[in-house]
């Protein structure tokens, strides 16, 4: 692993610029294409607990991009999964579940679990609320911890952020790009080849990483939250 302060500090060390201005406009480079390697090649996978707050709402974590598996840790010791149900009405509060259940039954056919559903775990809504990056269950049925695995944006909350070494030439070749892709003075043809560059350690990190796909890296997440059933 490297962070993306020693490849920043590597590569305007090569360049011969040394200011603070240079290292910020490199590093806000560093952390765009991160985001862009993490989404299109590395699938970082982080497993979390959060807590169900009174409005049957989790908060998600600052690099949340989207959920792998979503569930409850059971009295067995395993994971058990929630069922997915996009008609749960982004308003759901404990309010609206005991007040108007009626109501909302007739309207969303025993949306909450109220009684027919197919998931005694309960239900969560797929679709985040994203002004308040929170996502939504349907029923006190899920309990008051959620057991969440999904795909990071690649920052780390704290310390440094760590990027893999078989990423870490691609990102420093997004840097460069970046750094000349708007500057006046440098040649057409120089821009294409940083650009074209980029998109060669791009493939090549994918590459190295094509057979360590999202589901094994959920399946190694999990299985480090997974007990020996109880007797």
């Amino acid at each position: 692993m490297v962070t993306t302060d020693a490849i920043v500090r590597d590569l305007l060390s090569q360049e011969g610029r040394v200011t603070t201005h240079d290292y910020l406009r490199y590093l806000n480079f560093a952390n765009r294409g991160l985001k862009e390697l993490t989404y299109d090649v590395l699938g970082e996978t982080k497993v979390v607990l959060l807590e169900v707050n009174s409005n049957l709402r989790i908060d998600l974590p600052g690099d949340y991009t989207d959920y792998v598996f979503i569930g409850i840790i059971g009295n067995d010791g395993y994971v058990h999964p929630l069922g997915r149900r996009v008609d749960i009405p982004k308003v759901g509060t404990a309010n609206v579940l005991a007040d108007n259940t009626e109501e909302y039954w007739n309207h969303f056919g025993g949306v909450f679990g109220y009684g027919g559903g197919q998931n005694t775990n309960g239900y969560y809504q797929p679709q985040v609320d994203r002004d308040n990056n929170q996502m939504i269950f349907s029923s006190t049925n899920v309990g008051e911890i959620i057991y969440l695995e999904y795909i990071t944006d690649g920052r780390q909350e704290g310390g440094q952020t760590i990027v893999p070494e078989y990423a870490e030439e691609a990102l420093s070749a997004f840097i460069y790009w970046k750094s000349v892709q708007r500057r006046r003075g440098i040649p057409q043809n120089e821009k294409y080849e940083a650009k074209k560059e980029y998109y060669n350690q791009k493939r090549l990190a994918r590459a190295r990483v094509c057979s360590f796909t999202k589901e094994e890296a959920a399946s190694t997440a999990r299985r480090g939250f997974k007990q020996a059933p109880k007797a």
